[in-house]
């Protein structure tokens, strides 16, 4: 390997935290007082060796000039599965951005990690606190998949403790979160606690100075899991709690049709269990372990829950990036396909999307870019070039419209020739929508009772829908 062509990447082990650097440049990232000194020091280091690599390791795909990493840690015990994880994203990332799968697997292959030892370290003996003060860690974004997994593990009695993972390219999204985070705290009593990490800096191209590439995101459930171990277990924590719904499975096949392509690989159920068995292993023989208690839900049903059956937590949902110029002032910003889709899941519920903050109609005739089943453009995002997110659109509409929303796309809807697919297919769509399907990665435990609850809300939405 040419030596010029490497990116060098040193750690450091700090007080309350680590620091990466990556081409002269030093990323912190700090614990809260007193969490980072309860972590056995072999841990601390065990733990770096994965974070190092899971917040550079895509450095390569989007550095033209370079060939692979040089990291100084040791070789991370479960580099097998760093590498399976990225190599699932690889797919989604080509799609999108109009490449060769089979060119970027084949560069990625090519792309050489160096470590500064081939020992591997192993886990040690990381006791979990006497008393437990929290049952359940929840990165909380205040999207809707977040705030139904904090409601829902409320009242299943886990205590869940809240953590909001700053990612510093999002800047404008920080106020309103910030808003957000205090009236969790005035209304509910729940302290957020922000976790700030400047490694996100590396996933940002501007940052980089690189052109803009899909690489970097693939991994972050993993790392998260891996960043919130420190805290799940000075809270004595059983469980993390990703907010990984039904959706999160879908995939679909590539334009070559040579490539099944996973929108949100990391977030797969199937991953999802890699990355409990990660934790698990980290943490015996009180393992802290990883799951989704909105599995079962597709997205129709995970919004429609949580505005109906928590209507005080649906009032902080902020699912918008808010990184146009109408997110400076609004949480939502009222021009984006997020946007339009919760409007939409709103209404597809019966409820009118001012419940969670929505100021302007999402379902004007001026918004008929946002919906591809009524001619708009093709959304950005992997994730809804799926057939399942096709058919969630469709389904979505013919609620509505049975629902008797009164916006103007509604009443347009019902008038093209995709209404009367959905006509057709309405037992097809109901049936998959307002299903509690089977789940991998609900925590045993908690089943019955989440599976009642949920069973609970299906039945009423049906109620309601079969009455109309």
């Amino acid at each position: 390997m040419n030596w010029l062509k490497i990116i060098p990447v040193t750690t450091e082990l700090t007080d309350n935290g680590y620091q990466i650097v990556v081409r002269g440049q030093s990323y912190s990232v700090r614990y809260p007082e007193s969490v980072w000194s309860q972590v056995p020091l072999a841990m601390r280091r065990l733990l770096l060796d994965h974070l190092a690599l899971t917040t550079s390791m895509h450095l390569p795909m989007v550095i033209s000039e370079s060939r692979g990493l040089r990291l100084d840690t040791a070789r991370p015990l479960f580099e097998p599965h760093l590498f399976r994880n990225f190599i699932g994203d690889i797919p989604s990332c080509a799609d999108v951005e109009g490449r060769d799968i089979d060119d970027e697997i084949r560069r990625f292959l090519t792309t050489e990690y160096e470590f500064d030892t081939d020992a591997i370290r192993r886990p040690v003996p990381w006791p979990a606190p006497d008393v437990a003060e929290a049952g359940a860690v929840i990165p909380l974004t205040f999207g809707k998949d977040s705030l139904l997994t904090f409601a829902l593990a409320e009242e299943l009695g886990l205590r869940p403790r809240g953590v909001f993972v700053e990612e510093p390219a999002f800047h404008q999204e920080l106020h309103h979160k910030t808003a957000l985070a205090d009236r969790l705290d005035r209304e509910f009593g729940h302290r957020l606690t922000v976790f700030r990490h400047e490694t996100g800096w590396l996933r940002d191209a501007r940052h980089l100075g690189t052109a803009p590439r899909e690489y970097g995101w693939g991994l972050q459930s993993t790392e998260y899991a891996f960043l919130l171990l420190p805290l799940a277990r000075y809270w004595g924590a059983e469980f993390i709690l990703f907010g990984n719904e039904q959706t999160a499975g879908s995939d679909y096949l590539s334009g070559n049709g040579r490539w099944m392509v996973d929108p949100c690989f990391d977030q797969s159920h199937d991953w999802t269990r890699h990355i409990d068995a990660m934790t698990s292993l980290l943490t015996a023989p009180n393992p802290v372990r990883v799951g989704s208690l909105i599995e079962p839900l597709m997205d129709i049903m995970v919004q429609g829950i949580l505005v109906r059956r928590y209507p005080r937590y649906a009032a902080l949902q902020m699912s918008c990036f808010a990184d146009s110029e109408g997110g400076q002032e609004s949480r939502w910003c009222h021009d984006c396909t997020i946007c339009a889709k919760m409007y939409l899941l709103c209404t597809a519920f019966g409820v009118h999307p001012e419940v969670v903050g929505f100021q302007r109609s999402m379902l004007t005739a001026d918004k008929r870019k946002f919906y591809t089943l009524l001619g708009g453009d093709r959304s950005p995002y992997p994730y809804a070039r799926t057939d399942v997110t096709r058919d969630e659109q469709l389904f979505a509409f013919h609620s509505a419209a049975r629902f008797e929303m009164d916006e103007p796309l509604i009443r347009e809807f019902q008038h093209t020739a995709v209404a009367e697919e959905a006509r057709r297919r309405e037992l097809e769509l109901y049936d998959r929508f307002t299903l509690r399907h089977p789940a991998l990665t609900v925590p045993r435990d908690y089943q019955d009772r989440l599976n009642r609850i949920l069973d609970e809300e299906i039945a009423d939405f049906r109620r309601r829908y079969e009455a109309v």
